[in-house]
């Protein structure tokens, strides 16, 4: 089954690092966009004019300077600032909808100003174990560069009412570091937090440049394009009860605000309020609930999203094509139709090569571009020492022989065009993160990228910029999603096909040992194959040699019962792009087998024989979400000492559904035991609805896995058969 890793993604992202911090910096998401989870944006400005034909240059300041907050608190304040607390808050000893729960968030206000430019957060939490008060350690994300963290307040109320003002230090914490970025976080714990204790802090986040003209006056400007650009960003549900929350904005005067929102019922939308503001009351609301092999989370939780409008945006559909058009402006820019590139494919391609001969000969030509975003970061003295310029176009990727990002995708683009094939870039949503939503105008929302790569009457997708992708595969989360064809002619959404089971396999051979005590040793050799190998090739690309043999030995031992001893004795084409990663290994299994009398008892399952059973609830709250469909399988054959002998062996099984299938085997052949199993995984997306049958299936094979082999003591089968 893919790993929890696979689901977190490899890399940390500006985005997923904000969501460590208890309250989410709302615009974060749009920040991390624009400085390079997809390397081109568009260039607003040249597309802003006034009526005189003055060029707008502030372009970044459109997309990202918008606003943020000073607190407004709705609730009765008492004398020194803060909301007067009632008795009732004070008495609560317990959350009435979650008994036992270690805290209860009474109140939560988010307030956005985008006239003046800020933001303010506060909360009320309620502790009521011991447990909580884990949240006295508050953390507050927020990029240095782009915003200011400011008037930041805590207290502690006692449980008898007397407060305890926070005066202690506020420390910075490096959290995350890209290419000239560094995301911080201010974190600071608050004081004498007991057991019904109450909480209490608020802080301001200010931009650090102004509003763009054009959003502040759009009346002077000729618009001749569309763009939604995003502002604030409301998560609603938090990962305690909340009792009461409220979001608000403050827009612009001047601009056309729109929003769309996710997952709240029809009676709780935000409400435009007389003076033009947007607010949302919220009330009894549920903890946000993290279940194993559940969704993004960005995909499952309550959300508004807030936008300006530029230009006329159309339905979805006719806002993606627009899109397609306007990132094309800025690609085909960098792609060109380069002289140098045109040798270089001819370089590489043989006039009586086969379509598919010349795709391999330029996807491999582009893998050999140094990718620089695959290298370990480098402080700034060493990015000086080294003095990269930057790439302006994929000549620049010739001359240089280093490319960044996207760029090494679109130098593949540029060299199959060059070799006579239609090619684009296509932005997909990375699924590691979220769904690609439609219905919101997001150009965030795809945050990667692939190549679209037309071939007769076939169109095929690649990512020769994913450094282990093999020719013909992708990463696992850039299958199965949507994104846009960046063309100015033909392009718009298109649906990224899905992978196979057959793309990530892990096939288990082994020779072992059962001996008269029950232990088990001898031989094991893994093959992962496709989405496998990648995934652990991106674990370990930062690690040496002891940190990968280290990582591949505790996997091992995962699949084995506690104490086994696990020795990795060889691997093969760790940094190669070629689909199989083979390992083999030593392993040594104490008290596999356990004894009862004269008998001795083995799961026949020995790679399952300790995995932690999946599904074991028989409710679930969210889908089930897996990141790529895919195949186990084991051939072992199981060597016996001379003093056993098969007393029973499990009948074979075979269970095959829609969505998958599962079958095993175990035949005596004279001293040896032959077992076969295989597990095949088709779907990706199971939905609440869709899982009693998937945890049926899963119970199934966990039946199948535990079965037991009965031995019997040669000595006792010849007393109790005599000849």
């Amino acid at each position: 089954m893919p790993s929890h890793k696979a689901l977190a993604g490899v890399e940390t992202t500006v985005q997923e690092t904000a969501a460590q911090g208890r309250l989410t910096q709302s615009r974060a998401g749009s920040i991390a966009f624009f400085l390079g989870l997809v390397t081109v944006g568009g260039e607003l400005a040249s597309r802003l004019r006034r009526p005189s034909g003055s060029i707008y240059v502030c372009a970044l300041a459109a997309f990202l300077a918008i606003g943020l907050p000073t607190p407004a608190h709705s609730q009765q304040s008492s004398p020194n600032g803060w909301p007067a607390i009632s008795l009732e808050e004070l008495a609560m000893k317990d959350d009435p909808t979650n008994p036992g729960a270690s805290a209860i968030l009474l109140y939560r206000e988010q307030y956005t100003d985008d006239v003046k430019q800020s933001e303010t957060n506060y909360s009320r939490i309620k502790v009521l174990t011991d447990e909580g008060k884990k949240y006295a350690d508050v953390q507050i994300p927020y990029l240095e560069k782009t915003l200011r963290v400011e008037d930041i307040k805590a207290r502690t109320v006692r449980p008898d009412g007397k407060a305890v003002d926070f005066n202690g230090q506020i420390f910075e914490k490096l959290v995350a570091k890209a290419k000239r970025v560094n995301f911080q976080a201010k974190t600071f714990t608050l004081p004498d937090v007991r057991a019904g204790s109450i909480i209490e802090y608020s802080y301001s986040v200010r931009w650090r440049e102004k509003p763009a003209d054009v959003l502040r006056h759009p009346e002077h400007y000729i618009i001749a394009f569309s763009a939604a650009i995003p502002t604030a960003h409301w998560v609603i549900p938090d990962e305690l009860f909340t009792r009461r929350a409220r979001f608000s904005i403050r827009p612009l005067p001047n601009a056309q605000l729109i929003w769309t929102s996710e997952g709240l019922s029809n009676d709780s939308r935000p409400r435009r309020q007389p003076d033009g503001a947007v607010r949302l009351d919220v009330q009894n609301l549920a903890g946000f609930r993290e279940e194993e092999f559940m969704p993004p989370e960005e995909a499952l939780k309550a959300r508004v999203d807030f936008f300006y409008v530029l230009g006329f945006l159309g339905n979805a559909d006719s806002f993606w094509a627009v899109q397609a058009r306007e990132q094309a402006d800025v690609l085909e820019k960098f792609i060109g139709d380069s002289k140098s590139v045109r040798r270089a494919a001819a370089e590489v391609v043989g006039p009586n090569d086969q379509p598919e001969t010349k795709l391999r000969k330029l996807y491999a030509r582009a893998q050999q571009v140094r990718y620089l975003s695959y290298e370990p970061l480098k402080t700034h003295q060493e990015e000086r020492r080294e003095s990269l310029k930057a790439n302006k176009n994929v000549d620049d990727i010739l001359k240089h022989g280093y490319g960044s990002g996207n760029e090494i995708n679109l130098f593949f683009a540029a060299l199959a065009r060059a070799a006579g094939f239609q090619s684009a870039p296509v932005m997909v949503a990375d699924r590691r993160r979220h769904f690609f939503d439609r219905s919101r105008p997001d150009l965030r929302q795809l945050d990667a990228m692939v190549v679209w790569v037309r071939a007769g009457a076939k169109d095929y997708y690649y990512d020769p910029a994913s450094r282990y992708c093999s020719f013909g595969s992708l990463p696992w989360f850039e299958t199965n999603t949507v994104g846009i064809r960046v063309s100015e002619v033909g392009g718009g959404l298109v649906t990224i096909p899905p992978g196979k089971s057959a793309d990530a396999v892990i096939e288990r051979k082994a020779l072992l040992e059962l001996d008269v005590d029950g232990n088990l040793q001898g031989k094991l050799s893994v093959n992962f194959v496709g989405q496998e190998a990648i995934e652990r090739r991106n674990e370990a690309r930062e690690m040496d040699e002891a940190g990968r043999k280290k990582e591949l030995e505790e996997e091992v031992k995962g699949w084995l019962p506690p104490g086994t001893a696990v020795e990795l004795k060889s691997v093969t084409n760790w940094e190669g792009p070629g689909d199989a990663l083979y390992a083999e290994f030593t392993v040594k299994v104490q008290n596999y087998a356990s004894s009862t009398g004269r008998r001795l008892l083995a799961p026949s399952g020995i790679f399952q024989a300790s995995k932690k059973r999946a599904f074991q609830n028989a409710k679930r709250v969210h889908p089930v979400y897996f990141p790529y469909p895919y195949q186990e399988t084991d051939d072992i054959t199981l060597q016996l000492a001379p003093a056993r002998k098969v007393e029973s062996l499990p009948a074979p099984r075979s269970r095959i559904v829609p969505f998958g299938s599962y079958e095993t085997s175990c035949e005596s052949r004279g001293g040896t035991l032959q077992l076969k199993r295989k597990m095949t995984i088709d779907g990706i997306y199971f939905t609440v609805d869709d899982y009693p049958a998937l945890r049926a299936f899963y119970n199934a094979v966990r039946d199948g896995d535990e079965q037991q082999i009965v031995l019997q003591n040669v000595s006792a089968a010849q007393n109790t058969h005599p000849n």
